[in-house]
């Protein structure tokens, strides 16, 4: 079935977005809402401000205490929780269907009646400080992920840390939270989506009941006219590994609509290099060539902003880092030269196309991929054309895509481990 089978959505006159996705198969309701701001809203000085501001919307309103949220959530058989992204700030509740109106309530509240305490406001940021440190700091693939980041973009865009520095981390002010707050956490900036077993009607008026009498905000642009120029000098580190690491970072485009084949093709062919156990860097430079001990590609084919593709890996036991950098290239020089094999298009497809609609099977993923997209100003309609497109890709679609990675420069980074 198709997802614009069983979704509603529509707009309040204050400009919140509201989708409805109807999944009656379990008597749970997933109801999240989706802020346009994250990482790359930021700017060098308070980097980290959206996921502290996360943080803080946990420590009480007008209407509740410091964590009182969390406990009505839980004594009523709910879970909930909050996530920070480069394009959004995000949070949500996973509870039975007869508490939605309590979600509702509580999570409007939210909206317009935070309370800012200097106390709470300082334990907090410690609090994000000591998650840098464990998720960052002490973590040597997180470090260098953060220095090749940088490195593409500076302290702008896809660039800026998640997480923030320790130097904004300590700068920022309350003052500087409640200003983020104000201008980003407006319903004409939000997205609420509701996933699961409920009654769309009854949903709609208590929607309307506690999100209506929000007024539209003007949202004003916070960025600089900061520029950088990438550079694709090699970084290269010591660190606690306890094997060599090595990573090849090449510029990705964002996202876009009008080349969508073209982003879909490069995905396609990360699935065909690194997609699982028949992948070609399993089969080639694991098993059979022995070259890699592990690989890995991370990437974002839904990119707001331009972002990197990234190809890593360690080096077997008496292969040189250099050796593997050049396997991991030959492998889109042979692809180009030699194409594909027999069934190995239709087989890369299906495993690409078959792990995605599985995830589909929970509400939650449901919610968090039409908010996603959403929230990057991408139409969730992309998501029921998702097999066409996969399945339209030719393999002179895949090759023109590995003509493009050994084409482009990359930023060469590695890890070895401390003498």
């Amino acid at each position: 079935m198709r997802f614009s089978d069983r979704i509603e959505e529509y707009t309040m006159d204050n400009g919140l977005k509201v989708i409805l996705i109807e999944d009656n198969r379990s008597p749970v309701i997933v109801s999240s809402i989706w802020y346009r701001v994250g990482s790359s809203y930021e700017y060098s000085g308070v980097s980290g401000i959206s996921h502290v501001l996360e943080h803080m919307m946990f420590k009480g309103t007008t209407n509740t205490s410091p964590g009182e949220f969390s406990k009505i959530i839980k004594e009523a058989g709910g879970s909930e929780n909050a996530f920070t992204g480069r394009d959004f700030t995000g949070y949500y509740q996973k509870i039975h269907k007869d508490y939605l109106e309590l979600c509702l309530k509580l999570e409007s509240d939210r909206m317009s009646n935070l309370v800012f305490r200097e106390d709470e406001f300082k334990k907090e940021v410690e609090v994000v400080k000591e998650e840098r440190r464990l998720r960052t700091d002490d973590k040597p693939v997180s470090k260098v992920f953060e220095k090749i980041g940088l490195q593409a973009f500076g302290m702008k865009d896809y660039g800026i840390p998640i997480i923030g520095t320790m130097k904004d981390l300590s700068s920022i002010k309350i003052s500087d939270l409640k200003k983020w707050y104000k201008n980003y956490y407006v319903p004409n900036n939000a997205t609420l989506i509701l996933a699961g077993n409920f009654e769309s009607s009854n949903a709609k008026l208590l929607i309307k009941k506690y999100y209506g009498n929000y007024d539209k905000k003007k949202i004003l642009d916070y960025s600089n006219n900061y520029t950088h120029k990438i550079s694709f000098n090699a970084i290269s580190v010591k660190d606690k590994v306890s094997d060599p690491l090595i990573l090849l970072s090449f510029k990705n485009k964002s996202f876009n609509a009008s080349d969508k084949k073209e982003i879909y093709a490069m995905e396609l062919l990360l699935e065909l290099m690194d997609g699982g156990l028949s992948s070609r860097f399993t089969k080639n430079l694991i098993d059979e060539n022995k070259i890699a001990l592990n690989t890995f590609i991370s990437y974002d084919s839904y990119s707001r902003k331009d972002g990197l593709i990234t190809l890593g890996g360690s080096p077997r036991k008496g292969v040189s880092a250099k050796d593997l950098k050049m396997a991991f290239l030959n492998e889109f020089t042979v692809f180009i030269k030699n194409g594909l094999k027999e069934n190995e298009l239709t087989n890369t497809k299906s495993r690409l196309l078959a792990n995605k609609i599985y995830e589909f099977d929970s509400v939650f993923y449901q919610a968090m991929q039409v908010g996603m997209l959403e929230t990057k100003n991408f139409d969730w309609h992309l998501l029921d054309e998702y097999v066409d497109d996969i399945n339209a890709i030719t393999e002179i679609d895949l090759i023109n895509a590995a003509r493009k990675i050994v084409s482009s420069s990359y930023i060469y980074s590695s890890i070895e481990p401390e003498s």
